[in-house]
């Protein structure tokens, strides 16, 4: 019996052991039972006290734009508030510290969820879930069915040799571009102040060559159907503010504007669809060779709907925000004429000529402007901060932030740098002298124009080398001044110029 007790003995006190062990609650467990509760986290608590004091005439946040709205919460309530969710839309947790955001994205795990656009889940849903057989697309699904989607065209959009092919597309863009410029100009050699409005339709034709495979010649106005995209991808993005970032009935009651938007939608989709189905028949006539594969026609190889998609969401996310980065450049080299001179002399080295064409290898070279760009965007972000909800419980600056809630952790890379004022291209370079601030004594997390980890922006090489092909253009053509007052910046779903451009555009 007593050798029967000790191998009974031998079997259950591991057992015991191991569930005593596991018992025990984890150090994240024990820092989010010590933290202040998610209830006190400073800002208004409900969505009463929230109309108090932006919805009424006369109070403090009414008809703020949202970066500075965001700037203000961050004054009043400090680095971490609560902004109370209103007429069905969820409550949100903002962080102002970088640390927090490292944080949360290192916490996001393998399918990160990202709160979306809760007009255009519902259409693709919802209302023409007929039109989105293969997946909702990325900017809407979460967890697995995000995951799987994004496997299926994540080597396809994100491998840089198939993004280089259009280098030589895109840059014949931007030599139309440039003869745009030149009509539209005045006898002062000023640029029209609607000329954000050229911007998005270079945005566009250059988007759209990559995502269908085509150009819609809008520089000309004389495509009647390429027009109509443009202006309908346009009000999509209204449709996005008017209905998701302002305060809407539509979840309770389809008004009849929400109807309007959804016909609006419908014809985006129609026309997008049809270039798609045109791509088709044409590659079926005409295959290319395995090594000269255009994306869509990759897309198309995986499934006809899966291509469809992604051309619907790479037009809808490629022209505001590429236009909106593009003029933020500009606007910094225009009013940075040194810093203007040192990125021409660097793009000479890659047009030595202007009657050169770029290939795939012009853009292997170019730290100057790259770092121009990074600089641009710090100073002037295109989007407000980045969203993401956790599947478990996190705390975040002492407080308690249970597993689902929206986290949107606020850029501030253009207040939290030192000189975040001041253009200086030179931080983000490897060798700088002592004297110049660096970008690498700052948390990496201060400044994410793209996102981060595996839900960070799909287009991103491609928005990327679309701005590094124009600003090679035009700095190889032109000097470029700038005639306006500060630049303003109005900010809806992303942050728009709302100031005129007023470029002067000098031949060199």
């Amino acid at each position: 019996m007593s050798i029967l007790r000790n191998s009974h003995l031998k079997i259950i006190v591991p057992r015991l052991y191991s569930r005593c062990y596991s018992a025990q609650p984890s150090i994240a467990e024990v820092e989010f039972q010590n933290a202040k509760p998610y209830k006190e986290i400073p800002g208004p608590r409900n969505s009463f006290q929230l109309m108090k004091l932006m919805g009424l005439p006369n109070s403090k946040y009414y008809n703020k734009p949202l970066n500075e709205m965001l700037q203000m919460f961050r004054q009043d309530y400090g680095n971490i508030c609560f902004f109370p969710g209103f007429m069905g839309a969820k409550p949100i947790v903002m962080t102002y510290l970088p640390e927090d955001a490292e944080k949360v994205f290192r916490n996001e795990g393998r399918y990160p969820n990202r709160r979306n656009l809760e007009t255009f889940a519902y259409y693709r849903k919802e209302h023409r879930p007929d039109l989105f057989k293969a997946s909702a697309g990325l900017a809407v699904e979460q967890d697995h069915p995000w995951h799987e989607f994004r496997t299926k065209v994540n080597q396809i959009m994100m491998q840089p040799r198939n993004v280089k092919m259009y280098i030589p597309g895109i840059d014949e863009v931007a030599v139309d571009f440039v003869k745009k410029i030149r009509s539209i100009r005045n006898d002062n050699m000023l640029v029209p102040d609607n000329f954000l409005e050229n911007m998005n339709e270079w945005a566009l034709e250059s988007i759209a060559l990559i995502a269908l495979d085509t150009r819609l010649n809008l520089f000309d106005g004389q495509n009647p159907e390429s027009k109509q995209l443009y202006e309908l991808v346009k009000e999509a993005f209204e449709i996005s503010f008017e209905f998701d970032i302002k305060p809407s009935i539509w979840r309770y009651y389809k008004t009849p504007a929400f109807h309007k938007a959804m016909k609006s939608i419908d014809k985006i989709n129609e026309i997008i669809f049809g270039h798609v189905g045109k791509a088709l028949d044409k590659y079926e006539k005409n295959p290319s060779t395995s090594e000269h594969q255009s994306i869509l026609e990759k897309l198309l190889k995986i499934d006809r709907n899966v291509a469809e998609v992604m051309a619907v969401d790479m037009l809808g996310a490629g022209i505001d925000t590429t236009s909106s980065s593009a003029a933020a450049v500009l606007h910094c080299l225009a009013t940075n004429p040194d810093k203007q001179e040192i990125l021409r002399e660097e793009v000479k080295k890659v047009l030595p000529s202007k009657d050169v064409r770029m290939n795939e290898k012009s853009l292997d070279s170019i730290p100057y402007m790259r770092a121009v760009v990074k600089e641009a965007l710090r100073m002037f972000p295109i989007f407000n901060g980045n969203a993401r909800a956790l599947d478990h419980d996190i705390v975040l600056q002492g407080y308690q932030i249970p597993k689902g809630v929206d986290i949107m952790m606020v850029q501030t890379s253009n207040t939290d740098f030192e000189e975040p004022r001041k253009f200086i291209p030179e931080r983000w370079l490897k060798n700088t002298t002592e004297k110049c601030p660096h970008a690498k004594d700052v948390n990496p997390f201060a400044h994410l124009p793209f996102g981060n980890g595996p839900r960070m922006c799909i287009g991103r090489r491609m928005a990327e080398m679309e701005i590094e092909i124009l600003l090679t253009r035009l700095l190889s053509e032109f000097k470029l001044e700038w005639h306006g007052g500060d630049i303003k910046w109005n900010s809806t779903t992303i942050n728009i110029p709302s100031s005129p451009l007023r470029f002067k555009v000098l031949d060199i």
